[in-house]
């Protein structure tokens, strides 16, 4: 329910108009919010040119950043990051501590809404405030040591400490703290959700940060015998897209017919290509590397698969792009695909091992290929499901529940 006599602080590092990921978070989900309450929406200085030449709504915007030096901090020293979104968080905190002083207002909620990883990011300072609301939040997910066995060694490495960094941070007091100081805590998987377990926290939310506000259902996908298969994102050996290669060569070595085009760039880009040189596969595995999102549209209207084999992702935005234009998606049946992707509009696939991975994708590509009311079907219900429920109306009517509950607690 509306409440303009309510103020919300929304606390968005990442904020800034026409793009995904984090910054679309706090760009989108803020504007919802300012819809239903009176809202500050406190960002980095580096995004103040494009938020005001964007920002044709009621949010008032304020914005903090660290002195320069900073960035060589960020830049030079190990956990640089992390250590300067430290230092932000804090300077955020104080700055705005002193802004709603000196101007003599007065916030009912405050929201840290970007950059939220449920154990190893540095902690929000927000949580000092009275009514403290923490995500969408994630983490929690790892690699099947069946498949950590097929990565590189430095890979492995990486992904050993993620899991070691992320296990012993719930023993964190600042973690700790901050869990408990919360009003609400959001999720933005059910995963993540199980991973973090309720810490005798009423309020517990799952609401993916992931969401269209330029939907337009066009016809249904046309099914072909011949795959158009597509990847795009970065090529991380978490993203696991030498899957999809693997399985999409496997699916051509039983008879299948396509091509498959795989748009972004990485340090696994040289793993995928010394597999498509060796196996001669140039003709018809394509690899596009970086390119604009323009690009990606027109590769997603051409094409009549996605293809996400992501061991770990919040809300995919390949994902909803690939079924906003009636793509059935492969993915992995873990993590933030699966709350995306249903049967009715996708093949989930199990993890046990490797090659029944790269076999289940191959029979997935398979049936697609030849059963033309089941691929129907799916490219219909896909679109209809990011029609449904992956708009930004729905996400602050979400959102809006939450702060609700909150404000009736202390009401």
């Amino acid at each position: 329910m509306a409440d303009k006599n309510k103020n919300v602080l929304v606390v968005a590092y990442a904020c800034e108009p026409n793009k995904t990921s984090e910054p679309g978070v706090g760009w989108n989900f803020s504007k919802e919010v300012s819809k239903l309450y009176n809202t500050i929406v406190l960002t980095r200085s580096n995004n103040q040119i494009n938020i005001e030449t964007q920002a044709k709504d009621e949010r008032e915007f304020i914005y903090y950043d660290l002195p320069k030096i900073f960035k060589i901090i960020k830049k030079r020293f190990p956990l640089g990051t992390q250590l300067y979104y430290l230092c932000w968080q804090w300077g955020a905190y104080t700055f705005a501590k002193k802004h709603l002083k000196n101007n003599e207002k007065n916030v009912d909620i405050v929201h840290h809404m970007t950059f939220g990883t449920s154990w190893i990011t540095p902690p929000s300072f927000m949580f000092k405030t009275q009514k403290f609301i923490w995500g969408p939040i994630g983490g929690g997910d790892f690699i099947p040591m069946p498949f950590l066995k097929e990565v590189s060694l430095k890979s492995f490495i990486q992904e050993s400490i993620y899991y070691l960094v992320n296990q012993g941070a719930k023993l964190s007091p600042f973690a700790y703290k901050l869990r408990h100081s919360a009003k609400a805590v959001i999720f933005r998987t059910k995963s993540s959700y199980d991973a973090f377990g309720s810490n005798n926290i009423k309020n517990l939310d799952v609401i993916s940060e992931t969401a269209s506000s330029d939907i337009v259902i066009k016809e249904p996908k046309v099914h072909s015998s011949f795959i158009n298969a597509m990847c795009v994102g970065r090529l991380t050996y978490w993203k696991g897209f030498i899957y999809a290669v693997k399985g999409f060569h496997r699916y051509l070595e039983n008879g299948g017919k396509g091509k498959l085009e795989i748009l972004g760039d990485g340090p696994e880009l040289k793993v995928i290509r010394d597999y498509v040189d060796k196996h001669n596969l140039d003709n018809e595995i394509i690899l596009r590397g970086f390119v604009d999102n323009s690009v990606v549209k027109e590769s997603m209207k051409k094409s009549n698969v996605l293809m996400h084999p992501s061991f770990r992702d919040g809300g995919s935005w390949a994902i909803m792009e690939g079924m906003t234009y009636g793509l059935p998606v492969i993915c992995l049946d873990t993590s933030g695909p699966k709350d995306m992707v249903t049967s009715k509009c996708g093949a989930l696939l199990k993890l046990e091992n490797p090659d029944q991975l790269i076999e289940d994708i191959s029979n997935a590509l398979d049936r697609f290929s030849s059963d033309d009311l089941y691929y129907l079907e799916l490219s219909k219900n896909a679109q209809n499901r990011i029609a449904n429920e992956y708009t930004w109306e729905k996400r602050g009517k979400e959102i809006s529940k939450v702060y609700e509950n909150v404000l009736n607690e202390d009401s």
